[in-house]
């Protein structure tokens, strides 16, 4: 697995006067999709290509109803997903409610597998 990369230039944004230094982006190579990822996982079993898309049409329903319940949602090798929030702060316990919560916020946390097969991907410049 080679990831592709190029040269992008920004600017500091605390000194807009400096020169433009250049990082490396990664050149996205597309999207893979849920039809795509069906089509990929049945031919690496004995279940068809319309079953497999059922079950992860199915998933991306009951994801969304398992967070709303405030559970983590823990997917194996990918990581596991949860709900935080932001909220202003209160004086006291009895102080807060759910009036200081500002905002409902998603959080991943990919597996360590899955971030130790990340880190063996090859990088060149496309």
């Amino acid at each position: 697995m080679t990831i592709k990369i190029k040269s992008l230039a920004r600017i500091n944004p605390r000194d807009v006067a400096a020169p433009k230094k250049f990082y490396a982006t990664v050149v996205n190579q597309g999207d893979a999709t849920l039809n795509s990822l069906s089509q990929q996982i049945a031919m690496m079993s004995t279940v068809s290509k319309t079953d497999v898309y059922a079950v992860l049409m199915a998933l991306t329903e009951v994801v969304p109803m398992a967070l709303a319940e405030g559970k983590i949602v823990r997917m194996g090798n990918l990581g596991s997903f949860r709900v935080m929030v932001n909220s202003d702060a209160a004086a006291t316990e009895q102080d807060v409610t759910s009036n200081l919560v500002k905002q409902l916020r998603l959080a991943y946390r990919p597996s360590q597998e899955l971030k130790t097969q990340v880190e063996t991907f090859q990088v060149e410049k496309a």
